[in-house]
């Protein structure tokens, strides 16, 4: 297996693509993952032509998504574009997916988009990556639907769109599409190793969810969700809590997981709750908080795991929650740069801040992975080796 990572500030979508190419040739991957942001100025279109011109040819996978900015070995930016790619020598089989209308019906979209891939991969999947409209879907509901149809651990995120959140794009083979799953699966010896923190703390008394309403939250033990948040934080939430004041939801699992749900507006004449991301009923929750000192010490606790792992990677993919970004210093360099002191400069690293991700929770008991959740306000880091 053989990895390489490149990014491109360049403003000209057509030279960025091609910069971006040119890194890559003369020998193109099999596999380009390619994630950038969505400034007004960038024109997909150019860009796509730029890199197939640069790469002289369309005999590859190009697979990705928009992000609230950029990870790369060498770059953390607000805007700007970034690659890893990927050659197996033949050693892997691969096989891309796209469903439409995930907004709709996330559940759904996400099994047909499972279904295609899975009919597609000359043998069985080894390693899925997964990317979806981070505006239009429900990640809960999203990850449900591949559940049922994947056996194997899968990570990936939600688009995003540089903190608007009016629209967010899917990059596959040349294509840019909206309000769309797609999925990239692979067959062959590909290990991995994945690993989902977030550094939020539960505080206060655990309420069961009694009532809601896709990702609107009404009661919560008997209270509405703004009393019952007020009763275990002692204060009213407020705008400047998003992001900061989050529900962990149990996972059931035998190590005590929780998954994060924060919210993105809530109504003061019924006080309900909207979250990014919807919470079954019956689902235990727990007021949970976390500071910036916390969310590093998270990042730092996620390698330590993959290091008594005992795997040894040989690229890295980063999704890390965009209101991590919005909580750390500026790009959330500090964040990226604790995993790249660890992984040292030769292991090529790219990701995104997300609206969402996806991954499964590493249960350190028996070496072994819960199945995936939707998160909010979390970091997924996914190790490629080989």
């Amino acid at each position: 297996m053989r990895f390489r990572s490149s990014s491109s500030t360049l403003p000209d979508s057509y030279r960025a693509g091609f910069e971006i190419g040119g890194a890559f040739t003369p020998d193109p991957p099999e596999v380009l993952l390619v994630f950038s942001s969505i400034a007004t100025d960038v024109d997909f279109a150019d860009f796509f032509t730029g890199l197939y011109d640069a790469l002289g040819t369309r005999d590859l996978i190009v697979f990705g998504a928009t992000g609230d900015g950029i990870y790369e070995t060498s770059l953390v930016a607000h805007h700007g574009v970034c690659a890893l790619g990927i050659w197996s020598d033949a050693a892997l089989s691969w096989s891309v997916a796209l469903e439409p209308e995930v907004g709709s019906d996330s559940r759904g979209s996400a099994r047909r988009c499972a279904a295609a891939a899975l009919a597609r991969l000359p043998g069985e999947p080894s390693w899925c990556f997964v990317v979806a409209d981070g505006v239009t879907a429900d990640g809960t509901e999203l990850v449900n639907g591949l559940r049922e149809l994947l056996r194997i651990p899968f990570v990936g995120g939600l688009a995003g769109d540089d903190r608007k959140f009016e629209h967010s794009l899917i990059l596959v083979n040349g294509e840019v599409r909206q309000d769309c799953v797609a999925l990239l699966l692979a067959s062959g010896p590909l290990p991995f190793h994945a690993c989902t923190v977030s550094g939020f703390a539960p505080l206060g008394v655990p309420g069961v969810v009694q009532q809601s309403q896709g990702q609107m939250v009404q009661r919560i033990s008997g209270r509405t969700p703004l009393a019952f948040i007020k009763d275990q934080i002692g204060k009213p939430l407020a705008d400047v809590d998003y992001g900061i004041i989050a529900l962990a939801v149990n996972s059931g699992d035998a190590e005590g997981h929780f998954y994060c749900r924060t919210s993105c507006r809530f109504n003061t004449l019924t006080e309900s709750l909207t979250l990014f991301g919807s919470i079954p009923e019956g689902a235990t929750v727990t007021v949970s908080t976390a500071d910036s000192k916390q969310l590093l010490s998270a990042a730092s606790s996620c390698l330590k795991i993959t290091a008594t792992a005992g795997f040894t990677p040989r690229a890295a993919l980063v999704i890390s929650c965009a209101g991590r970004k919005w909580q750390l210093k500026s790009t959330g360099e500090e964040e990226v740069r604790l995993i790249r002191e660890v992984l040292g400069p030769e292991v090529p690293l790219i990701g995104f801040p997300s609206f969402g991700e996806i991954g499964p929770f590493f249960l350190e008991s028996n070496t072994s992975y819960s199945g995936p959740f939707f998160h909010n306000a979390s970091l997924v880091i996914c190790l490629l080796g080989g």
